[in-house]
């Protein structure tokens, strides 16, 4: 069997080999997240479940079911007894979809961006490998379009049988025109979303403000967040030189440059700091953060890069 998302941009594939590979890897979390549904998670909590995991001093307020009473027996102490129960995590995919996404070298206008090698191509195919190992492990999987604000998402989903959903969500996405704004799409995502999660963003973080305003946002209202940072080659070493005219892909703006050395250098250390300004935020911040271009293999990106990177094991 393969499932495909067939795009304007490029079939994307997914045999059954490769979701074989998928299905060994797990998000990883920080965070042990309660919930009523049971998953592949585990998380001590006090009560019964399948397996014994360790005790604790009893705390008043404690469930009396919970007391090991064998032990109180023999010592005069009071144990809770805490076991492993399995967890579900809400997983939501935040999904970059502006047009600077799309742009692709070579061509002229982001309107005619229809080549496999896009930014946005790149992270859909993420994307949707990052959901199915969130549903083979039984997760509920959220995703979201952003832009300058959010815009259609895919309604929390679970189990594996699920993932066409997914194929089918990540076929195709709305025009959302405007300047990227990392910050407006968080805020607007937490006043909509009641239950805490991991948040995964995927994006160029190709935003005027930074994405410094937007991952705070998130971990303020308590979503632990990972980042996946997908840029060009030709963004990172422009190989271009002479008398050009550029357009912003995202407000269709042209810029005139000269292309010599001397700018070149510059605009490499300006793309430098960039790149340092945002992984250092999320060192210190305890954000997990991947960058890639478009010239790793995606699938070298999934089962290496993400693994590296502690967003997968």
């Amino acid at each position: 069997m393969v499932m495909c998302l067939d795009s304007p941009t490029a079939p994307l594939l997914f045999d059954t080999a490769f979701l074989s590979k998928l299905e060994q890897l797990h998000l990883l979390s920080k965070k042990l997240l309660r919930s009523q549904h049971r998953a592949e998670r585990p998380s001590r909590q006090i009560g019964s479940s399948l397996e014994f995991a360790d005790y604790r001093n009893y705390a008043p307020g404690d469930d009396l079911r919970g007391v090991d009473w064998n032990i109180y027996g023999r010592l005069e102490k009071l144990s809770v007894k805490l076991f492993e129960q399995e967890q579900d995590l809400p997983v939501y995919l935040l999904v970059d979809a502006s047009e600077s996404m799309r742009w692709v070298p070579g061509v002229t206008s982001p309107k005619d961006a229809h080549a496999p090698r896009s930014k946005f191509d790149q992270v859909r195919r993420t994307a949707a490998s990052l959901a199915y190992v969130a549903l083979a492990n039984l997760d509920r999987v959220g995703i979201q379009w952003f832009g300058s604000q959010l815009g259609p998402q895919l309604a929390m989903t679970r189990g594996r049988s699920q993932f066409h959903k997914v194929l089918d969500f990540l076929q195709t996405a709305p025009p959302l025109p405007g300047p990227t704004c990392l910050l407006d799409s968080a805020r607007e995502f937490t006043q909509r979303t009641t239950r805490r999660g991991m948040v995964i963003l995927l994006s160029d973080l190709l935003d005027p403000a930074g994405c410094a305003p937007a991952l705070t946002h998130l971990q303020h209202c308590q979503f632990e967040v990972q980042v996946v940072q997908i840029l060009a080659p030709e963004e990172l070493d422009p190989a271009w030189r002479g008398d050009i005219e550029f357009l912003d892909a995202e407000t269709g703006a042209p810029l005139p440059v000269t292309l010599d050395e001397t700018l070149l250098a510059s605009y490499r250390e300006r793309v430098t700091a960039f790149l340092k300004e945002s992984t250092d935020f999320c060192r210190r911040n305890a954000v997990g953060h991947v960058s890639a271009s478009t010239a790793v293999p995606f699938e070298d990106l999934v089962l290496r890069v993400l693994r590296e990177g502690r967003l997968l094991r």
